[in-house]
């Protein structure tokens, strides 16, 4: 590339300034991308946040036996984020010594 800049007539300065405002320029060009990025996906989220997976209708969180569960306010069909299945069921399991028998097996 230096030999290109030397060929056409650019002097040590103009090749100096030409790197510097293309670094800028690249730098600039990647932290638009990743900024178009961030509000691409911050729109899609919005789209479909809180939306009813089986009817598209907006959903409502409810207290179930102290967890928060999202509810349609169409269907009525509740959904459960990762872990709160499980946290339900442990918490309406009876601590009988039958139960943890059960467990074991």
């Amino acid at each position: 590339m230096k030999d290109t800049l030397n060929q056409t007539g650019y002097s040590h300065e103009d090749e100096y300034f030409y790197k510097l405002n293309k670094d800028l320029i690249d730098k600039r060009r990647e932290a638009l991308t990743k900024e178009k990025a961030e509000l691409e996906a911050a729109e899609k989220k919005k789209a479909h946040w809180m939306k009813c997976p089986k009817c598209g209708h907006q959903m409502n969180e409810i207290n179930m036996s102290g967890i928060n569960v999202d509810k349609c306010s169409h269907c009525e069909g509740i959904f459960f984020d990762n872990g709160e299945l499980n946290t339900l069921l442990a918490a309406k399991e009876p601590a009988s010594f039958l139960a943890r028998l059960r467990k074991s097996f």
